[in-house]
Protein backbone atom coordinates (compact mmCIF):
# COMPACT_ATOMS: atom_id res chain seq x y z
CA UNK A 1 0.00 0.00 0.00
CA UNK A 2 2.91 2.27 0.62
CA UNK A 3 4.24 2.15 -2.07
CA UNK A 4 1.26 2.44 -4.45
CA UNK A 5 0.51 5.99 -2.20
CA UNK A 6 3.89 6.97 -3.11
CA UNK A 7 3.77 5.95 -6.61
CA UNK A 8 0.36 8.14 -6.58
CA UNK A 9 2.15 11.50 -5.14
CA UNK A 10 4.94 10.69 -7.69
CA UNK A 11 2.45 11.09 -10.23
CA UNK A 12 0.38 13.46 -8.86
CA UNK A 13 3.80 15.72 -8.98
CA UNK A 14 4.50 15.17 -12.78
CA UNK A 15 0.74 15.87 -13.37
CA UNK A 16 0.80 19.19 -11.64
CA UNK A 17 4.42 20.43 -13.64
CA UNK A 18 3.64 23.13 -16.43
CA UNK A 19 3.61 21.13 -20.00
CA UNK A 20 3.94 23.27 -23.26
CA UNK A 21 0.72 24.61 -24.68
CA UNK A 22 -0.81 24.39 -27.80
CA UNK A 23 -1.67 27.89 -29.05
CA UNK A 24 -4.37 26.78 -31.74
CA UNK A 25 -1.72 26.77 -35.10
CA UNK A 26 -1.04 23.25 -34.49
CA UNK A 27 2.03 24.08 -32.60
CA UNK A 28 3.33 23.58 -29.12
CA UNK A 29 4.66 26.84 -27.62
CA UNK A 30 7.88 26.76 -27.01
CA UNK A 31 9.00 23.29 -29.05
CA UNK A 32 11.73 24.04 -31.58
CA UNK A 33 10.86 25.69 -34.91
CA UNK A 34 13.92 24.63 -36.78
CA UNK A 35 16.06 27.72 -35.65
CA UNK A 36 15.86 27.48 -31.74
CA UNK A 37 19.00 26.93 -29.52
CA UNK A 38 19.15 23.26 -28.11
CA UNK A 39 17.35 24.26 -24.17
CA UNK A 40 16.05 22.87 -21.42
CA UNK A 41 12.13 23.16 -20.46
CA UNK A 42 11.62 22.36 -17.48
CA UNK A 43 12.63 19.74 -15.00
CA UNK A 44 10.63 17.49 -12.68
CA UNK A 45 11.42 18.11 -9.49
CA UNK A 46 11.91 21.52 -10.40
CA UNK A 47 15.28 23.04 -10.13
CA UNK A 48 15.14 24.43 -6.61
CA UNK A 49 11.78 23.23 -5.79
CA UNK A 50 10.08 21.52 -2.40
CA UNK A 51 8.78 18.46 -3.34
CA UNK A 52 6.26 15.78 -1.24
CA UNK A 53 7.96 13.27 0.56
CA UNK A 54 9.14 10.83 -2.54
CA UNK A 55 10.50 11.10 -5.96
CA UNK A 56 10.57 8.03 -8.13
CA UNK A 57 12.08 9.37 -11.08
CA UNK A 58 13.33 12.36 -12.39
CA UNK A 59 12.14 13.67 -15.52
CA UNK A 60 13.69 16.35 -17.78
CA UNK A 61 12.16 18.29 -21.05
CA UNK A 62 13.70 19.66 -23.79
CA UNK A 63 12.75 21.90 -26.82
CA UNK A 64 14.27 19.56 -29.34
CA UNK A 65 14.32 15.70 -29.62
CA UNK A 66 17.29 14.16 -27.67
CA UNK A 67 19.73 11.38 -27.44
CA UNK A 68 20.76 10.46 -24.02
CA UNK A 69 23.41 8.04 -22.77
CA UNK A 70 24.13 7.71 -19.02
CA UNK A 71 27.51 7.82 -17.68
CA UNK A 72 29.41 4.65 -16.22
CA UNK A 73 28.73 4.60 -12.95
CA UNK A 74 25.24 6.48 -13.31
CA UNK A 75 24.89 9.62 -11.69
CA UNK A 76 24.17 10.22 -7.89
CA UNK A 77 21.61 11.88 -6.19
CA UNK A 78 22.54 12.62 -3.14
CA UNK A 79 21.04 14.21 0.20
CA UNK A 80 23.45 16.96 1.00
CA UNK A 81 21.91 17.27 4.30
CA UNK A 82 22.72 13.52 5.49
CA UNK A 83 24.78 12.17 2.80
CA UNK A 84 22.38 9.67 1.76
CA UNK A 85 23.22 8.87 -2.15
CA UNK A 86 20.64 6.56 -4.82
CA UNK A 87 21.88 5.85 -8.43
CA UNK A 88 20.15 7.06 -11.02
CA UNK A 89 21.71 3.82 -13.73
CA UNK A 90 18.51 3.43 -16.13
CA UNK A 91 16.48 4.96 -18.52
CA UNK A 92 13.04 4.84 -19.41
CA UNK A 93 12.42 4.33 -22.91
CA UNK A 94 8.39 3.75 -23.11
CA UNK A 95 6.76 4.60 -26.04
CA UNK A 96 4.49 7.00 -24.87
CA UNK A 97 7.31 9.07 -23.93
CA UNK A 98 7.82 11.83 -26.39
CA UNK A 99 11.55 11.97 -27.77
CA UNK A 100 12.26 15.39 -26.20
CA UNK A 101 11.12 14.02 -23.11
CA UNK A 102 14.62 12.49 -20.58
CA UNK A 103 13.20 10.45 -17.80
CA UNK A 104 16.02 9.15 -14.94
CA UNK A 105 15.21 5.87 -12.86
CA UNK A 106 16.67 5.33 -9.72
CA UNK A 107 19.21 1.88 -9.40
CA UNK A 108 16.89 -1.56 -7.84
CA UNK A 109 17.59 -2.98 -4.81
CA UNK A 110 16.76 -6.08 -3.86
CA UNK A 111 14.10 -7.21 -1.43
CA UNK A 112 13.09 -10.44 -0.20
CA UNK A 113 9.58 -11.08 -1.10
CA UNK A 114 8.17 -13.46 1.69
CA UNK A 115 5.02 -14.60 -1.06
CA UNK A 116 7.22 -15.43 -3.57
CA UNK A 117 10.22 -16.84 -0.99
CA UNK A 118 13.14 -15.58 -3.17
CA UNK A 119 14.98 -11.98 -3.89
CA UNK A 120 12.59 -9.72 -6.02
CA UNK A 121 14.19 -6.32 -7.71
CA UNK A 122 12.18 -3.12 -5.98
CA UNK A 123 12.74 0.26 -7.81
CA UNK A 124 13.90 2.88 -4.95
CA UNK A 125 12.53 6.01 -4.38
CA UNK A 126 13.36 9.24 -2.20
CA UNK A 127 11.83 10.22 1.04
CA UNK A 128 14.63 11.42 3.24
CA UNK A 129 13.71 15.19 3.92
CA UNK A 130 16.32 17.13 2.68
CA UNK A 131 18.18 19.27 0.31
CA UNK A 132 19.00 16.90 -2.41
CA UNK A 133 21.66 17.36 -5.57
CA UNK A 134 22.61 15.74 -8.81
CA UNK A 135 24.76 16.52 -11.81
CA UNK A 136 24.00 15.69 -15.46
CA UNK A 137 27.20 15.29 -17.32
CA UNK A 138 28.19 17.95 -20.55
CA UNK A 139 27.64 15.60 -23.47
CA UNK A 140 25.19 12.84 -21.81
CA UNK A 141 22.14 14.62 -23.38
CA UNK A 142 22.17 15.66 -26.96
CA UNK A 143 19.77 17.08 -29.47
CA UNK A 144 19.06 15.35 -33.05
CA UNK A 145 21.51 17.88 -34.38
CA UNK A 146 24.06 17.04 -32.27
CA UNK A 147 24.19 19.68 -29.82
CA UNK A 148 25.25 19.38 -26.35
CA UNK A 149 23.12 20.04 -23.33
CA UNK A 150 26.00 21.73 -20.69
CA UNK A 151 27.01 19.79 -17.27
CA UNK A 152 24.19 21.27 -15.17
CA UNK A 153 23.71 20.71 -11.70
CA UNK A 154 19.84 20.46 -10.36
CA UNK A 155 19.04 20.60 -6.31
CA UNK A 156 15.57 19.92 -5.24
CA UNK A 157 14.16 19.54 -1.52
CA UNK A 158 12.27 16.85 -0.18
CA UNK A 159 9.97 18.73 2.91
CA UNK A 160 8.75 16.87 5.89
CA UNK A 161 5.49 16.47 6.49
CA UNK A 162 3.45 17.64 8.90
CA UNK A 163 -0.50 16.68 10.46
CA UNK A 164 -3.35 19.54 10.82
CA UNK A 165 -4.41 20.08 14.41
CA UNK A 166 -7.72 21.43 13.36
CA UNK A 167 -10.20 22.72 11.05
CA UNK A 168 -12.71 25.45 11.51
CA UNK A 169 -16.10 25.82 11.55
CA UNK A 170 -16.25 22.56 12.61
CA UNK A 171 -20.42 22.37 13.33
CA UNK A 172 -23.44 23.92 11.63
CA UNK A 173 -23.04 27.57 10.49
CA UNK A 174 -25.52 29.65 8.48
CA UNK A 175 -23.15 31.09 6.37
CA UNK A 176 -19.27 30.37 5.84
CA UNK A 177 -17.03 32.77 4.23
CA UNK A 178 -14.25 31.92 5.81
CA UNK A 179 -12.09 28.98 7.43
CA UNK A 180 -9.23 28.29 9.68
CA UNK A 181 -6.99 25.65 9.68
CA UNK A 182 -4.77 25.46 12.65
CA UNK A 183 -0.89 23.87 12.52
CA UNK A 184 1.67 22.73 14.95
CA UNK A 185 4.10 24.95 13.48
CA UNK A 186 4.18 28.82 11.96
CA UNK A 187 3.06 29.13 8.49
CA UNK A 188 5.02 31.06 5.92
CA UNK A 189 3.05 30.50 2.97
CA UNK A 190 -0.07 29.06 1.43
CA UNK A 191 -0.90 28.07 -2.05
CA UNK A 192 -4.50 29.63 -2.04
CA UNK A 193 -4.62 28.74 -6.09
CA UNK A 194 -4.78 24.86 -5.35
CA UNK A 195 -8.34 24.95 -3.02
CA UNK A 196 -11.67 24.92 -3.88
CA UNK A 197 -15.32 24.32 -2.01
CA UNK A 198 -17.08 21.91 -3.56
CA UNK A 199 -20.86 21.49 -2.89
CA UNK A 200 -22.02 17.63 -1.83
CA UNK A 201 -21.28 16.85 -6.03
CA UNK A 202 -17.82 17.56 -5.85
CA UNK A 203 -18.86 20.62 -8.64
CA UNK A 204 -16.52 23.75 -7.31
CA UNK A 205 -18.95 26.73 -5.98
CA UNK A 206 -16.06 29.07 -4.62
CA UNK A 207 -12.50 29.90 -4.48
CA UNK A 208 -10.41 31.51 -2.25
CA UNK A 209 -8.72 34.90 -2.16
CA UNK A 210 -5.40 34.63 -2.75
CA UNK A 211 -4.61 36.78 0.57
CA UNK A 212 -4.66 35.22 3.58
CA UNK A 213 -4.52 36.33 7.17
CA UNK A 214 -2.00 34.64 10.19
CA UNK A 215 -3.01 34.14 13.67
CA UNK A 216 -1.65 32.42 16.82
CA UNK A 217 2.23 32.97 16.41
CA UNK A 218 1.37 32.42 12.35
CA UNK A 219 0.75 28.37 13.31
CA UNK A 220 -3.34 29.77 12.49
CA UNK A 221 -4.20 30.45 8.71
CA UNK A 222 -7.54 31.92 7.79
CA UNK A 223 -8.50 31.34 4.41
CA UNK A 224 -11.42 33.60 3.28
CA UNK A 225 -13.99 32.83 0.34
CA UNK A 226 -14.00 34.88 -2.70
CA UNK A 227 -17.95 34.47 -2.37
CA UNK A 228 -19.68 33.73 0.67
CA UNK A 229 -21.92 30.53 0.76
CA UNK A 230 -25.43 30.51 2.42
CA UNK A 231 -27.12 27.96 0.65
CA UNK A 232 -28.03 25.09 3.40
CA UNK A 233 -26.50 22.22 2.24
CA UNK A 234 -22.94 19.89 3.30
CA UNK A 235 -19.61 21.56 1.35
CA UNK A 236 -16.60 19.71 1.28
CA UNK A 237 -12.55 20.77 0.83
CA UNK A 238 -9.53 18.71 -0.42
CA UNK A 239 -6.19 20.13 1.88
CA UNK A 240 -4.10 18.78 -0.34
CA UNK A 241 -0.27 17.73 0.84
CA UNK A 242 1.73 20.80 -0.17
CA UNK A 243 -0.52 24.01 -0.11
CA UNK A 244 0.82 25.48 3.23
CA UNK A 245 4.83 25.33 3.99
CA UNK A 246 5.57 26.55 7.24
CA UNK A 247 8.64 28.32 8.24
CA UNK A 248 10.88 25.73 8.82
CA UNK A 249 10.25 24.17 5.28
CA UNK A 250 7.43 21.60 6.37
CA UNK A 251 4.48 20.51 4.04
CA UNK A 252 1.34 20.04 5.38
CA UNK A 253 -0.29 16.35 4.71
CA UNK A 254 -3.37 15.79 3.09
CA UNK A 255 -7.09 16.32 4.95
CA UNK A 256 -10.25 16.10 3.19
CA UNK A 257 -12.95 18.18 5.74
CA UNK A 258 -16.34 19.10 4.94
CA UNK A 259 -18.74 21.84 6.56
CA UNK A 260 -22.30 21.90 6.75
CA UNK A 261 -24.54 25.19 6.73
CA UNK A 262 -27.95 24.77 8.18
CA UNK A 263 -31.24 26.29 7.14
CA UNK A 264 -32.78 28.92 9.36
CA UNK A 265 -35.90 29.32 7.51
CA UNK A 266 -39.34 27.80 8.74
CA UNK A 267 -39.93 24.76 7.57
CA UNK A 268 -41.17 20.89 8.70
CA UNK A 269 -40.78 17.38 8.14
CA UNK A 270 -42.17 13.99 8.40
CA UNK A 271 -41.40 10.93 10.27
CA UNK A 272 -41.58 8.91 6.32
CA UNK A 273 -39.89 9.55 3.15
CA UNK A 274 -40.90 9.72 -0.17
CA UNK A 275 -40.70 6.24 -1.33
CA UNK A 276 -39.71 4.84 1.86
CA UNK A 277 -40.80 1.00 2.47
CA UNK A 278 -41.60 0.55 5.82
CA UNK A 279 -42.81 -2.83 7.64
CA UNK A 280 -45.66 -1.32 9.62
CA UNK A 281 -47.27 2.05 9.57
CA UNK A 282 -48.22 3.91 12.45
CA UNK A 283 -48.76 7.72 13.08
CA UNK A 284 -48.16 10.38 10.86
CA UNK A 285 -45.89 12.87 12.63
CA UNK A 286 -45.22 16.55 11.73
CA UNK A 287 -42.33 18.26 13.20
CA UNK A 288 -40.97 21.73 12.80
CA UNK A 289 -37.90 23.79 12.35
CA UNK A 290 -37.31 27.05 13.00
CA UNK A 291 -40.64 27.88 14.40
CA UNK A 292 -41.78 29.83 17.29
CA UNK A 293 -45.66 28.72 17.30
CA UNK A 294 -47.77 26.39 15.67
CA UNK A 295 -51.02 26.37 15.35
CA UNK A 296 -53.82 24.27 13.62
CA UNK A 297 -56.39 26.32 11.30
CA UNK A 298 -60.14 25.61 12.88
CA UNK A 299 -62.34 24.39 9.93
CA UNK A 300 -59.53 23.25 7.57
CA UNK A 301 -59.76 20.47 5.26
CA UNK A 302 -58.53 16.98 6.94
CA UNK A 303 -55.07 15.50 6.46
CA UNK A 304 -56.20 12.33 3.73
CA UNK A 305 -54.31 8.77 3.51
CA UNK A 306 -55.22 7.36 -0.11
CA UNK A 307 -54.80 3.56 1.31
CA UNK A 308 -54.47 0.53 -1.46
CA UNK A 309 -57.71 -0.66 -2.70
CA UNK A 310 -58.46 2.84 -3.80
CA UNK A 311 -59.73 3.44 -0.33
CA UNK A 312 -59.27 6.62 2.36
CA UNK A 313 -59.13 7.47 5.56
CA UNK A 314 -59.58 10.72 7.26
CA UNK A 315 -56.79 11.26 9.46
CA UNK A 316 -57.70 12.75 13.35
CA UNK A 317 -54.91 15.42 13.89
CA UNK A 318 -53.72 16.81 17.39
CA UNK A 319 -51.00 19.38 18.51
CA UNK A 320 -48.68 19.17 21.60
CA UNK A 321 -45.30 20.98 22.17
CA UNK A 322 -45.28 21.97 18.38
CA UNK A 323 -45.67 18.81 17.03
CA UNK A 324 -48.34 17.44 15.28
CA UNK A 325 -49.57 13.68 14.98
CA UNK A 326 -51.90 12.36 12.98
CA UNK A 327 -53.89 9.05 13.80
CA UNK A 328 -55.20 6.85 11.08
CA UNK A 329 -56.63 3.87 13.27
CA UNK A 330 -54.60 0.41 12.14
CA UNK A 331 -53.37 0.34 8.72
CA UNK A 332 -52.07 -3.15 8.23
CA UNK A 333 -52.62 -3.95 4.43
CA UNK A 334 -49.71 -4.29 2.01
CA UNK A 335 -49.06 -1.47 -0.40
CA UNK A 336 -48.79 1.82 -1.27
CA UNK A 337 -50.37 4.81 0.68
CA UNK A 338 -50.58 8.18 -0.58
CA UNK A 339 -50.85 11.10 2.63
CA UNK A 340 -52.37 14.40 1.25
CA UNK A 341 -51.55 17.70 4.03
CA UNK A 342 -54.25 20.18 2.59
CA UNK A 343 -52.84 23.60 2.13
CA UNK A 344 -53.97 25.90 4.82
CA UNK A 345 -54.30 22.78 7.49
CA UNK A 346 -51.61 24.43 10.13
CA UNK A 347 -50.06 27.92 10.44
CA UNK A 348 -46.05 28.32 10.83
CA UNK A 349 -45.46 31.84 12.95
CA UNK A 350 -48.94 32.59 11.21
CA UNK A 351 -48.06 31.46 8.11
CA UNK A 352 -50.28 28.55 6.45
CA UNK A 353 -48.82 25.70 4.97
CA UNK A 354 -48.88 24.53 1.37
CA UNK A 355 -50.30 21.26 -0.20
CA UNK A 356 -48.19 18.52 0.50
CA UNK A 357 -48.46 14.70 -0.40
CA UNK A 358 -45.85 11.72 0.79
CA UNK A 359 -46.22 8.48 -0.55
CA UNK A 360 -44.95 5.36 1.51
CA UNK A 361 -44.95 1.27 1.19
CA UNK A 362 -46.23 -0.93 3.44
CA UNK A 363 -44.10 -4.26 3.29
CA UNK A 364 -44.25 -6.88 5.37
CA UNK A 365 -40.65 -8.94 6.12
CA UNK A 366 -38.53 -10.53 8.54
CA UNK A 367 -35.16 -9.45 8.91
CA UNK A 368 -33.28 -12.79 9.17
CA UNK A 369 -29.84 -12.42 11.77
CA UNK A 370 -26.80 -13.63 10.38
CA UNK A 371 -25.27 -16.53 11.97
CA UNK A 372 -22.29 -18.95 11.53
CA UNK A 373 -23.85 -22.01 10.80
CA UNK A 374 -20.40 -24.18 11.54
CA UNK A 375 -16.86 -24.37 11.85
CA UNK A 376 -14.87 -27.10 9.66
CA UNK A 377 -13.48 -28.72 11.22
CA UNK A 378 -15.38 -29.42 14.35
CA UNK A 379 -13.79 -29.21 17.59
CA UNK A 380 -11.85 -31.86 18.90
CA UNK A 381 -8.54 -33.68 18.48
CA UNK A 382 -7.40 -33.42 14.65
CA UNK A 383 -4.72 -34.99 12.81
CA UNK A 384 -3.71 -31.78 11.53
CA UNK A 385 -4.90 -27.81 10.66
CA UNK A 386 -4.89 -26.72 6.75
CA UNK A 387 -7.50 -25.09 6.29
CA UNK A 388 -10.80 -23.23 8.65
CA UNK A 389 -14.21 -23.27 6.96
CA UNK A 390 -16.70 -20.64 8.23
CA UNK A 391 -20.05 -21.64 6.89
CA UNK A 392 -23.06 -18.67 7.87
CA UNK A 393 -26.78 -19.05 7.20
CA UNK A 394 -26.92 -16.51 4.44
CA UNK A 395 -24.29 -14.82 2.10
CA UNK A 396 -21.23 -12.57 3.49
CA UNK A 397 -18.04 -11.04 2.07
CA UNK A 398 -15.15 -9.71 4.37
CA UNK A 399 -15.68 -5.91 5.28
CA UNK A 400 -14.11 -3.12 3.65
CA UNK A 401 -12.40 -0.32 6.03
CA UNK A 402 -12.38 3.25 5.13
CA UNK A 403 -9.21 3.13 3.16
CA UNK A 404 -10.87 0.79 0.64
CA UNK A 405 -8.90 -2.39 2.67
CA UNK A 406 -10.74 -5.71 2.84
CA UNK A 407 -10.62 -6.08 6.92
CA UNK A 408 -9.66 -10.22 8.03
CA UNK A 409 -7.63 -10.31 5.31
CA UNK A 410 -5.26 -12.01 7.76
CA UNK A 411 -5.96 -13.67 11.17
CA UNK A 412 -4.20 -15.40 13.85
CA UNK A 413 -4.52 -19.07 15.54
CA UNK A 414 -2.80 -19.14 18.68
CA UNK A 415 -0.92 -22.52 19.39
CA UNK A 416 0.61 -23.79 22.61
CA UNK A 417 4.23 -22.28 21.73
CA UNK A 418 3.62 -19.71 18.79
CA UNK A 419 1.02 -18.17 17.13
CA UNK A 420 0.11 -19.36 13.15
CA UNK A 421 -1.23 -16.68 10.23
CA UNK A 422 -4.23 -17.83 8.86
CA UNK A 423 -5.01 -16.49 5.28
CA UNK A 424 -8.34 -15.83 4.02
CA UNK A 425 -8.46 -17.58 0.49
CA UNK A 426 -9.92 -14.95 -1.80
CA UNK A 427 -9.96 -17.94 -4.61
CA UNK A 428 -11.89 -20.56 -2.69
CA UNK A 429 -14.58 -22.17 -4.57
CA UNK A 430 -16.50 -21.75 -1.70
CA UNK A 431 -18.03 -18.51 -1.86
CA UNK A 432 -21.29 -16.84 -0.86
CA UNK A 433 -22.37 -18.19 2.60
CA UNK A 434 -18.61 -19.65 3.27
CA UNK A 435 -15.38 -18.31 4.13
CA UNK A 436 -12.29 -20.15 3.67
CA UNK A 437 -8.99 -19.23 5.64
CA UNK A 438 -5.35 -21.46 4.61
CA UNK A 439 -2.40 -21.84 7.40
CA UNK A 440 0.39 -20.67 6.65
CA UNK A 441 -0.31 -19.49 3.06
CA UNK A 442 1.87 -19.24 0.00
CA UNK A 443 0.66 -17.98 -3.40
CA UNK A 444 1.53 -20.10 -5.98
CA UNK A 445 0.86 -17.48 -9.24
CA UNK A 446 -2.18 -18.35 -9.82
CA UNK A 447 -3.56 -19.78 -6.37
CA UNK A 448 -3.08 -20.17 -2.34
CA UNK A 449 -1.44 -22.94 -1.27
CA UNK A 450 -1.53 -23.95 2.48
CA UNK A 451 1.49 -25.50 4.50
CA UNK A 452 -1.03 -27.55 7.06
CA UNK A 453 0.24 -27.00 10.87
CA UNK A 454 1.06 -31.02 12.53
CA UNK A 455 2.87 -29.73 15.87
CA UNK A 456 0.85 -31.74 18.63
CA UNK A 457 -0.77 -29.57 20.77
CA UNK A 458 -3.45 -27.02 21.54
CA UNK A 459 -4.94 -24.64 18.75
CA UNK A 460 -7.82 -21.46 19.60
CA UNK A 461 -9.07 -19.31 16.84
CA UNK A 462 -10.88 -16.17 18.07
CA UNK A 463 -13.51 -15.74 15.91
CA UNK A 464 -14.11 -11.81 16.90
CA UNK A 465 -11.09 -11.41 14.44
CA UNK A 466 -13.55 -11.60 11.35
CA UNK A 467 -15.52 -9.01 10.45
CA UNK A 468 -17.93 -9.14 7.54
CA UNK A 469 -20.87 -7.36 5.40
CA UNK A 470 -24.15 -9.59 4.87
CA UNK A 471 -27.15 -9.57 2.26
CA UNK A 472 -30.13 -10.28 4.13
CA UNK A 473 -32.16 -12.72 2.15
CA UNK A 474 -34.95 -10.81 3.09
CA UNK A 475 -33.97 -7.50 4.27
CA UNK A 476 -35.33 -4.00 3.34
CA UNK A 477 -32.82 -1.43 4.25
CA UNK A 478 -33.38 2.17 4.36
CA UNK A 479 -33.53 3.50 0.98
CA UNK A 480 -36.07 0.94 0.37
CA UNK A 481 -33.68 -2.19 -1.40
CA UNK A 482 -33.92 -5.50 -0.83
CA UNK A 483 -30.67 -7.97 -0.88
CA UNK A 484 -28.77 -4.77 -0.61
CA UNK A 485 -24.77 -6.25 0.59
CA UNK A 486 -23.28 -3.46 1.77
CA UNK A 487 -25.76 -2.28 4.82
CA UNK A 488 -23.66 -2.42 7.77
CA UNK A 489 -20.92 -3.92 9.06
CA UNK A 490 -21.67 -6.98 11.26
CA UNK A 491 -19.51 -8.28 14.08
CA UNK A 492 -21.50 -11.70 14.28
CA UNK A 493 -18.30 -13.83 14.75
CA UNK A 494 -18.25 -14.19 18.44
CA UNK A 495 -16.48 -17.00 20.78
CA UNK A 496 -13.72 -19.43 20.03
CA UNK A 497 -13.11 -22.81 18.50
CA UNK A 498 -9.83 -25.07 20.20
CA UNK A 499 -8.59 -27.92 18.56
CA UNK A 500 -6.02 -30.46 19.63
CA UNK A 501 -3.24 -32.29 16.97
CA UNK A 502 -2.62 -35.38 18.38
CA UNK A 503 0.56 -37.32 17.53
CA UNK A 504 0.62 -40.75 16.68
CA UNK A 505 -2.17 -42.84 14.56
CA UNK A 506 -4.67 -45.62 16.31
CA UNK A 507 -6.76 -48.13 14.59
CA UNK A 508 -10.58 -47.85 13.42
CA UNK A 509 -11.32 -50.19 15.40
CA UNK A 510 -10.52 -48.95 18.61
CA UNK A 511 -13.46 -45.59 17.62
CA UNK A 512 -15.73 -45.68 20.00
CA UNK A 513 -19.15 -44.52 18.60
CA UNK A 514 -21.27 -42.79 20.60
CA UNK A 515 -25.24 -43.05 20.06
CA UNK A 516 -24.52 -45.05 17.38
CA UNK A 517 -23.41 -42.54 14.99
CA UNK A 518 -20.05 -42.57 13.61
CA UNK A 519 -19.14 -38.43 12.28
CA UNK A 520 -16.04 -38.97 9.97
CA UNK A 521 -13.88 -35.96 7.79
CA UNK A 522 -11.37 -36.58 6.12
CA UNK A 523 -7.84 -34.45 6.03
CA UNK A 524 -9.33 -31.75 4.24
CA UNK A 525 -12.02 -31.20 6.41
CA UNK A 526 -14.74 -32.33 4.36
CA UNK A 527 -17.44 -34.62 6.17
CA UNK A 528 -18.18 -38.02 4.73
CA UNK A 529 -20.43 -40.81 4.95
CA UNK A 530 -18.27 -43.54 4.58
CA UNK A 531 -14.49 -44.54 4.15
CA UNK A 532 -14.04 -45.96 0.74
CA UNK A 533 -10.11 -46.06 0.46
CA UNK A 534 -7.67 -46.41 2.89
CA UNK A 535 -5.88 -43.58 4.78
CA UNK A 536 -5.97 -41.41 7.68
CA UNK A 537 -9.55 -39.92 8.46
CA UNK A 538 -10.87 -37.82 11.58
CA UNK A 539 -13.54 -40.45 13.11
CA UNK A 540 -15.55 -38.84 15.91
CA UNK A 541 -12.93 -36.32 17.03
CA UNK A 542 -10.41 -38.98 16.86
CA UNK A 543 -7.05 -39.86 14.17
CA UNK A 544 -7.30 -43.11 12.82
CA UNK A 545 -5.67 -44.74 9.91
CA UNK A 546 -7.43 -47.27 6.97
CA UNK A 547 -5.75 -50.00 5.79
Amino acid sequence: MKKFTLLFLSMFCMLGTAVAQDNGDGKDEGKDDGNAAFALEYSNPADGENVFTTVYNIRLKFNKDVVTTLPDGGIDVKNNTTGEVVKITRLDNNEWLEKSDVVFLFEQKSVYDEKEGKEQLQDQYIETPGQWSYTVPAGCIKSVDGEEFAEHTFTFNIAPTMDIESVSPSEGVTELNKIEVTFPKPIASVATSKLALLDNYWTPVSNFKSEVTYSNGRKTVTLELETPITTPGRYNLDLYQGVFLSEDGTLNNYQSVSFQIIDTAPSFSLNYKEGEKVKELGDLEITFKNVNEVKLVEGADPIMAYIPGDAEVEGTATLADNKITVSFGELTEEGVYTYVIPAGFFTMDGVENKEFALSVELYTFEITPLEIVSVTPVEGNVAQIDKIIIEFNQNVTLSWNENWQQISQEIVLKGEDKEYKLTYNSMSTNVGKTLEYLANAQWTGYEFAATPITAAGKYTLDLSQIVVDHAGESYIDQWGYPNTMWHSKNQVCKGTKTWTIVAGESSIDDVVVENGEKVIYDLTGRRIDNITKAGIYIVNGKKVLVK
